[in-house]
């Protein structure tokens, strides 16, 4: 795999999963201690022995060169038996939300979509939305927009967690179905109520489930072959899709932990809010392509000014409703928490942006440090814990 990294000069720098170890910057050349990374070996393996997790991956690129990469421990029970690789797949759930939301960046700036349009106008079922307040159903005040379903402002919600009236409604229907199309999933969350009016408040949702289902209106194709064609063959990540092909499943990871998708079987709903599998490999190069300004390998897939809109706070005064995930040290661009100040519980500079996915894996891209990092592991009841540590420990190691 090769990763081209722009900075205010070019950095060309190429490796593969056969030769990692070779291809691996020295940390102190990128202003990374050695000895202080090691503690993310020493705390990853004491919790691998302790079966706290069965396996982690981390990758750590800092000046457009990779600087730490490795895998610990196993793929995990029910997985082939085996040490775990840097290049097996995990699901990424949520970490597909950037992804949809490039493709969605894609159709803006060829001016087939525009942020203030309403959802209604692609998906007619929205028309009819409404609003519920203490039991009653009114029409919003604004129609959904695009820009709401990228911001997460549409007052669509999860129903999977949090206890409101509107939740309980989502908690009649399975919107995770895997048998129904994306068409049918989205129209049955169109007939759900909205927990707040469209734009004044921030709660995480199936708004980019919507926005996937936006892009195959307006592109006239099918999600999965949308995303494929426009972002994924192009950048070279070979890896990622809504499931894995037979010849792959020797590197799926599976976690201890019960229900998990299954990723070996087709999906007839294609989740642009969370369907994908993918690798760290895979996830470097999209996290590259964004850090370097939409450009990647000499393919561009954004403008650089797009990017730079959707790694600014799009929230401004409007702050989380019901269901909190950003605390006051982050606001919310278009399909990244962007962090708002360079104080907190976790170290990170003020304008870097991230996410992560349910079952684990988490990526971190700061532009201040030109730092990358990703995260992968199957474990959902430990990704709390492990995200503020895995940043503490990459912060603790720099020298500059």
């Amino acid at each position: 795999m090769k990763i081209q990294f722009y900075t205010a000069l070019i950095t060309l720098f190429a490796f593969s999963n056969t030769v990692f170890a070779t291809d691996i910057t020295p940390p102190e050349k990128v202003g990374l201690s050695s000895e202080k990374l090691e503690i993310i070996d020493t705390n990853i393996q004491e919790d691998i022995d302790n079966g706290i997790i069965s396996g982690a991956t981390v990758a750590v690129m800092r000046h457009g060169k990779l600087a730490y990469y490795k895998a610990f421990g196993t793929r995990g029970r029910g997985a082939v038996p085996g040490p775990l690789k840097t290049d097996d797949l995990f699901r990424i759930y949520s970490m597909t939300k950037p992804i949809t939301t490039v493709g969605i960046m894609m159709l803006f700036e060829q001016g087939k979509i525009q942020l203030d349009d309403p959802v209604s106008k692609f998906i007619p079922a929205f028309a009819d939305t409404k609003v519920m307040e203490l039991g009653d159903l009114y029409a919003p005040d604004n129609l959904i927009t695009i820009a709401d379903l990228l911001r997460h402002t549409s007052g669509i919600v999860y129903g999977f967690f949090g206890d409101t009236e509107v939740r309980t409604e989502y908690r009649k229907v399975d919107l995770r179905d895997v048998t129904q199309t994306t068409t049918e999933m989205v129209d049955l969350l169109a007939a759900l109520p909205l927990e707040h009016q469209p734009g004044t408040a921030w709660e995480y949702s199936h708004s980019t489930d919507v926005l996937g289902r936006v892009i195959e209106v307006v592109s006239g194709k099918r999600l999965d072959q949308f995303l494929k064609k426009e972002i994924l063959d192009p950048l070279g990540m070979v890896d990622t899709a809504f499931y894995v092909a037979g010849e792959k499943r020797d590197r799926i990871v599976e976690p201890q932990f019960k229900g998990l998708s299954n990723p070996l079987k087709e999906p007839k709903l294609h989740s642009g809010g969370g369907g994908l599998m993918s690798t760290a490999d895979d996830y470097l190069i999209f996290s590259s392509m964004m850090l370097n300004g939409g450009i990647y390998e000499g393919t561009r897939i954004l403008k650089d000014e797009t990017v730079t809109m959707m790694t600014q706070d799009q929230l401004g005064d409007v702050r989380p409703g019901n269901y909190d995930l950003l605390t006051d040290a982050n606001g919310f661009g278009f399909g990244f928490a962007i962090r708002l100040t360079d104080q907190g519980f976790a170290a990170g500079s003020k304008g870097s942006y991230w996410w992560g996915g349910y079952a684990g894996t988490y990526f971190w891209i700061d532009p201040v440090q030109e730092l990358i990092i990703v995260f992968m592991m199957q474990q959902p009841n430990r990704r709390s814990l492990y995200r503020p540590r895995i940043r503490n420990w990459v912060y603790g190691a720099m020298m500059d």
